[in-house]
């Protein structure tokens, strides 16, 4: 695994700075541009790679780093400051350079240091990117014995780098809880999240079944190579002991809205109005910081995303933002932005945690669609509940099932349908606003509370949906 060190510091890391600080450790060490990248690896005589090491993240807004690595790093550290991460292979020599090296910048410009654990995996092999376990064919191993696993800037890269041809798999010890972000890319069909239990053995930390390594695929079950079908293949397949556990005396509720919403003027797109609107409505408040990974370190800043979004264009763009840790509920959450056509289609995934079902605010659905629409843009919405922790963050045990609470068209879709045959399904729906920004809500929830009854009404309104979208 790699031992991950950050150093928070004061000052700017420029290279002269990271030069004297390496310098400091061992004038033997030498920094070395990797390909094309911005990342510098440190490397020793023997031309040996010890560490790799990251260009230094202004944070401009704090709240994200505290929620990663606790209060007590980020005090008396004037804001902004700088975040450099380093990753060392993890033998002795590894760990020492790493951690020598933070030491002495942040001694150097003014700061804190933070490591990860040094829980030993077993199964480290020597690869090219000392944060990488081991490689498979058709899979990278990432190992993360972190309190908190965010989607960061590696992880980006690498799934920008290998995603059409390795999948990324994350192992973490069972104390790992992974951001919203980091879940929701390791429960799809590009990632995998791997525990390793007490006992040593390694099981899926999404659905609790038992997996092992194999030298093609990484970590897979012994059924099937690829992805998680093969459960729904093999019913009697049986998670690990200690899976499935009594979560809810610990767990409050979370919320997760998804919205969509199309852009007609590609030039002037600004991200992120569907975002506050939801976060307005659902926490009583803005989101806080965003960025293009994990953590947010830029203040919420919707000219600023939007600039961002039309560099990269035609480029699909994804987005990262946080809410703030003391001011209503926490969230957090991300906004694809890609090319439709002419047009942009904004997709925006936000999950809230909530003290428990009582502290939800159902009511304020049905506010928030309006809200959407009257926006301009909105294409659809969806609203699902789950047992979670209220800071949004997932553990490697089963929660429950997630139940459907709702689902709503905007006024583009409900004008294709019409207002009688959008009313007329499974789930009589209910109209929102006046004129061109009039939309629909379908209050699943509140017409089958038992999750099997919710799942069926909302397969039978989409298939009506579907059938009347079609005429």
């Amino acid at each position: 695994m790699s031992y991950d060190v950050v150093a928070l510091v004061a000052g700017m890391p420029d290279e002269r700075a990271i030069a004297d600080a390496l310098d400091d450790v061992d004038p033997g060490l030498w920094l070395h541009r990797h390909g094309d990248t911005a990342v510098l690896q440190i490397r020793d005589e023997d031309g040996r790679l010890l560490a790799t090491l990251e260009p230094g993240q202004h944070v401009e807004h704090a709240d994200a780093v505290v929620g990663l690595l606790g209060e007590e790093v980020v005090a008396g550290l004037p804001e902004p400051f700088w975040w450099v991460e380093t990753r060392a292979r993890p033998d002795v020599l590894g760990r020492e350079v790493a951690h020598g090296f933070a030491d002495r910048l942040a001694l150097r410009l003014g700061g804190a240091v933070w490591t990860s654990g040094r829980a030993d995996f077993g199964l480290w092999e020597e690869p090219e990117h000392p944060a990488v376990e081991r490689t498979a064919e058709k899979a990278l191993l990432v190992a993360q014995d972190r309190e908190v696993v965010p989607f960061s800037s590696w992880m980006s890269d690498a799934v920008a780098t290998h995603g059409r041809e390795r999948m990324l798999q994350v192992l973490t010890p069972p104390t790992a809880r992974l951001t919203y972000a980091m879940r929701t890319f390791v429960a799809g069909p590009l990632g995998r999240w791997v525990v390793q239990g007490p006992d040593g053995g390694y099981f899926d930390g999404i659905t609790g079944l038992p997996v092992y390594w194999d030298d093609e695929y990484g970590f897979r079950s012994a059924e099937e190579p690829v992805g998680f079908a093969w459960a729904a293949k093999n019913p009697d397949a049986e998670p690990v002991p200690g899976f499935l556990v009594d979560f809810a005396e610990e767990a409050g509720t979370q919320l997760v809205v998804e919205a969509s919403v199309l852009h007609r003027d590609p030039f002037t797109v600004e991200p992120g109005r569907a975002a506050e609107i939801v976060a307005e409505h659902l926490a009583g408040t803005t989101p806080a910081s965003w960025g293009p990974h994990e953590p947010t370190l830029m203040p919420w800043d919707r000219d600023r995303m939007g600039a961002f979004v039309r560099e990269r264009a035609p480029k699909p763009s994804i987005l990262y933002l946080s809410g703030p840790l003391d001011e209503g509920s926490r969230f957090s959450g991300q906004i694809h932005m890609a090319r439709r056509g002419p047009r942009f289609l904004e997709r925006v995934s936000v999950v809230f945690g909530y003290a428990g079902e009582d502290a939800v605010p159902f009511d304020a659905l049905p506010g928030l669609v309006k809200a959407l629409a009257a926006e301009g843009g909105l294409e659809a919405l969806r609203v699902r509940r789950i047992p979670g922790r209220t800071d949004v963050t997932y553990v490697p045990v089963w929660a429950g099932p997630a139940v459907p609470v709702g689902l709503a068209l905007g006024p583009e879709r409900l004008r294709r349908i019409g207002p009688y045959r959008a009313q007329a399904g499974p789930i009589p729906g209910m109209l929102l606003g006046h004129g061109g920004d009039q939309a629909v809500w379908y209050p699943v929830m509140a017409e089958a509370q038992a999750p099997l009854r919710a799942l069926d009404l909302l397969r039978r309104q989409t298939d009506y949906l579907a059938a009347a979208s079609a005429r």
